[in-house]
């Protein structure tokens, strides 16, 4: 049974009161810590200290007070001044919330705001009462909010996703400049935090900097001399999400390479089970370890959901011949469609006695050879039975059974297979050929039947990936990027 405690609030505004005139703390109820309402006193905005303009101007913001409880506000615009000065009242609602209540909401601030204004605990008071009571919220959130997940997914991407996370973790302040997207960033951020470390962040999403308020992530908006001024300060990362992330927090280990794997392959789910295993005392510090023992868990949970076992280390593809489930979408395929196209197939290469060879093209990674294409099993099922036979002892070769039944089918996918391995393998231009020939070869062959493909770009760029992240050091970060870029396109569908 849930235990609903009791949530104290104040209000931060512009006032006439019995102490005195202008922004203070005009009213608050009668449970908050004395030292507590110093530090809210302190921390409130006052005039002119939102981002945007108008209205629909808000600003969320989180911090730790010194009795160890936790105060979440809303700070909004709210009628006009008493004194008539040009320009909107500020208005900050207070909740002062103990670390058991925030934690029910997998100390997400967001999350609690969210609970509290759909109760009606959290409106613009006018006129302002004389007292507050505290209130009881029931209810608890999820660890990670994968809708929200999923349009950070489409926008600004896993790879931008990723770099936020590290500089969060990896420094002393992070300062985006995201216009209107600050809510969401930095919602996003939280999410992809283990709840333990979460409190550790303070925050805002739409008050001007202030020294008086020294938020570990923050917004900037628009104006060149808050920029400047945040640029100045050492301790501060700013980072600008209409340019692409810097090389420096495109992570590919540690937090930061978890979360930008994990999101771009669609496994959300996977976060969730991971952030509800209690680690009582993790801190963000312990992330980059923690960062690299679920990057291989997760690695190794998408290769088993694409249909790949492992054997002493390397990938294989199961030997099942009754088609499975797959990780990306239902395994049924058909040669249907293969007749709309025209073009010539290549034909099978032969080896000195004449006989076709299984088609081994390969590509260069840098360091070694690898091979750039394997059989494509579901076109093979889908027209076996037609094709020639194989030599005995031999596996029939698919290019010669498609190519058989489907020449211009085959041609397509070897087009394909060969630009999606020259991407991975950091080929200049080849991941912008690529963002045009994918959607192009999906929509001419289908999803299902291109699904066997697709499994196999997954193998090889975990494989790359996981090549990278050997050792204590970053093997070839510019290849495990072009690995992730990859995976990020087959899957932003």
């Amino acid at each position: 049974m849930l235990i609903e405690q009791h949530i104290q609030q104040a209000i931060f505004t512009s006032a006439q009161t019995n102490r005195l005139d202008g922004y203070q703390l005009a009213v608050h109820s009668g449970g908050i810590d004395d030292l507590d309402l110093r530090e809210l006193q302190a921390w409130g905005p006052s005039h002119d200290s939102l981002l945007e303009s108008g209205e629909d101007a808000v600003s969320v913001n989180f911090h730790r007070l010194p009795s160890g409880a936790y105060c979440v506000s809303k700070t909004t615009p709210a009628g006009s001044e008493y004194s008539a000065r040009t320009g909107p009242k500020v208005y900050t609602q207070c909740l002062v919330v103990p670390p058991e209540a925030l934690a029910r909401f997998a100390n997400n601030p967001f999350a609690l705001l969210t609970a509290a204004f759909a109760q009606g605990s959290l409106k613009v008071h006018d006129p302002l009462p004389e007292t507050l009571e505290p209130f009881r919220l029931s209810g608890k959130a999820a660890t990670v909010d994968q809708a929200l997940l999923a349009q950070l997914l489409s926008d600004p991407g896993a790879s931008w996703l990723g770099a936020l996370v590290e500089a969060a973790i990896t420094g002393p302040s992070l300062a985006l400049i995201a216009g209107v997207h600050g809510i969401r960033l930095v919602n996003g951020i939280l999410n992809c935090l283990p709840p333990e470390c979460r409190t550790e962040f303070s925050f805002c999403t739409g008050l001007k900097p202030s020294p008086r308020r020294p938020f570990r992530i923050l917004c900037l908006g628009d104006d060149p001399n808050d920029q400047r001024r945040i640029l100045r300060q050492q301790d501060k990362t700013v980072l600008e999400l209409s340019e692409k992330p810097p090389k420096k927090y495109t992570a590919t280990s540690g937090w930061g390479g978890f979360i930008s794997l994990t999101v771009a392959s669609g496994r959300s789910a996977f976060l969730s089970q991971q952030f509800a295993q209690s680690r009582p005392g993790l801190r963000s510090s312990d992330l980059l370890a923690l960062g690299n023992e679920l990057l291989e868990l997760a690695a190794a949970s998408l290769s088993t959901a694409a249909g790949f076992q492992t054997v002493a280390g390397e990938p294989e593809a199961s030997s099942s011949s009754e088609p499975e489930a797959s990780f990306y979408g239902e395994p049924e395929a058909s040669a249907a469609g293969c007749s709309d196209f025209v073009s010539r197939p290549r034909q099978p290469e032969a080896d000195d006695s004449g006989s076709p060879t299984v088609a081994a093209r390969s590509i260069s990674t840098g360091e070694e050879e690898r091979r750039a294409d394997a059989a494509h099993l579901r076109f093979l099922r889908a027209v076996q039975g037609a094709a020639p036979s194989a030599p005995s002892g031999l596996e029939p070769d698919p290019a010669q059974v498609l190519g058989s039944q489907c020449p211009a089918a085959m041609e397509h996918l070897e087009r394909l297979d060969d630009t999606v391995f020259e991407a991975i393998a950091g080929k200049p231009g080849a991941l912008d050929e690529l963002r045009q020939l994918w959607p192009d070869v999906l929509a001419r062959l289908g999803s299902e039947l291109i699904e066997e493909s697709r499994e196999q770009y997954l193998r090889h760029a975990l494989r790359v990936w996981r090549d990278c992240l050997e050792g204590d050091q970053i093997q070839n970060p510019s290849l495990a990027v072009a690995a992730m870029d990859v995976v990020c396109l087959l899957f932003d569908e």
